[in-house]
């Protein structure tokens, strides 16, 4: 038996007379699943580099391995490596509702892929977050840059907190949810002082105040979205410090 599974993106290449698109489809073997899932990973880590070395008219085919390539790597099953499949489609879809090209939409990709790999986070808990950020980003004057540096810094602080993994995602969760809210109390702010209070400990650092300063600000509605990446930004040189020696 084998399971086909389409890879989740397509890449667009223009030209003055056509535009052509490409699909590629992935085939696992239920029999040498982790034969397969590995020669998956070197299959589109070879795409991208005769696509990057061809034409840089397949960047958007080129990032998209290049993301999907590391997050396939290691699957033994047919059953992982669709579960695999399935959240990458989610996160992506989720990327492009705060991106306005393909070229935003691949740096995206890889910068919350990235956040994901360094700090051992779920990428799509990362992806998340960055959107929350994103979505904000007007409102808050922060470039796409900044919501990758915001994120990165609140998965480091997340991680400091050493929690287990489902402590970890939870932490982000709730911290999107504040985010899309615009403003952290209540549920969210005691799910985080629970599950990962390095994070708090990094925005009361930012803020200059203590955790019970900062659970009084929680409680008056003072620790707004402006007031995190504020806090945030001015804690990063310090959670960096601190996650560099866990």
């Amino acid at each position: 038996m084998s399971v086909r599974l389409k890879a989740l993106f397509l890449c667009l290449q223009e030209s003055e007379m056509t535009t052509q698109t490409s699909r590629l489809v992935i085939e696992i073997d239920s029999r040498n699943a982790e034969r397969n899932a590995r020669a998956i990973a070197n299959e589109l880590q070879s795409i991208q580099r005769n696509g990057d070395s061809a034409s840089r008219s397949v960047d958007s085919m080129s990032a998209a391995t290049r993301s999907l390539a590391g997050y396939m790597a290691g699957l033994v099953t047919v059953g992982a490596a669709i579960a695999k499949m399935d959240t990458y489609t989610g996160l992506q879809n989720r990327l492009k509702l705060v991106t306005d090209s393909q070229k935003e939409l691949n740096q995206a990709m890889d910068d919350t892929f990235k956040i994901a790999q360094n700090t051992g986070s779920a990428w799509d808990s990362v992806a998340m977050v960055y959107q929350r950020f994103a979505d904000n980003a007007d409102r808050l004057g922060i470039s796409m840059s900044k919501t990758a540096e915001l994120t990165e810094t609140v998965s480091k602080a997340i991680a400091i907190s050493g929690g287990n993994a489902a402590s970890a995602e939870a932490a982000l969760t709730q911290f999107g949810q504040a985010l899309a809210s615009g403003v952290l109390r209540g549920e969210e702010f005691n799910s985080i002082a629970e599950q990962a209070p390095g994070l708090l400990k990094a925005i009361a650092f930012g803020m200059g105040v203590n955790i019970g300063e900062l659970r009084s600000m929680a409680a008056e509605g003072k620790i707004t979205g402006d007031a995190l990446v504020d806090a945030l930004t001015k804690a990063q040189p310090h959670i960096d410090d601190l996650f560099s020696k866990t």
